[in-house]
């Protein structure tokens, strides 16, 4: 399925987390030209580990993206979330350090600058802070409809995504819960 000469040493790798079919994940992969090589890690039910070797002779979009970010004085912040096509980032450096970034960027990707601010690094997302076990809880949760309205699934299953008693799975969102609106609305109390 891939390449598995790792003569170079200089094509990127990337770990990633993903929530969704890992079976049809890497047939997708198949037809992705720049993977080199990828291997998968089951972690749950409907949660993986993707490791990728990227062809940068294969993605020139990628390599002049990669040289834009990764260059001294940038860091880019995790974590990166890629969803419906878009890739969401916190990159940090110094400002003329990061208008030459965004200068380098390659006219095909669409950047979209949010936000430009001083950078704390005492305040790490509210997800962050979460046990992996509540992080597995509430992306089972979401992934599972419990926070719609009207509500698609119960503790029931969310239990059963997880492999543990409904108490259980109660008790982990609970706790995720609460670790969560404390970090999003503690500065709001302060």
């Amino acid at each position: 399925m891939y390449d598995t000469d790792n003569s170079r040493s200089d094509n990127p790798v990337a770990l990633y987390e993903i929530h969704g079919d890992m079976e049809a994940f890497r047939l997708r992969l198949k037809d992705v030209p720049e993977v080199q090589e990828a291997t998968t890690t089951e972690i749950s039910d409907g949660r993986f580990n993707l490791l990728v070797v990227l062809d940068l002779t294969e993605a020139s979009v990628i390599e002049d993206v990669l040289k834009a970010v990764t260059r001294k004085g940038l860091i880019v912040a995790k974590p990166v979330v890629y969803r419906n096509g878009e890739v969401h980032a916190r990159i940090v450096g110094g400002s003329s350090t990061l208008q030459k970034a965004v200068d380098e960027f390659p006219s095909e990707i669409d950047l979209d600058i949010v936000s430009v601010g001083d950078f704390d690094r005492s305040r790490d997302t509210p997800v962050s802070k979460l046990s992996d076990r509540q992080r597995e809880a509430v992306f089972a949760a979401l992934d599972l409809g419990y926070y719609d309205r009207p509500r698609r699934s119960t503790h029931e299953d969310i239990a059963d995504r997880l492999g543990c008693e409904p108490n259980t799975a109660s008790e982990h969102l609970q706790k995720a819960e609460s670790k969560i609106l404390n970090e999003v609305l503690q500065p709001v109390k302060g």
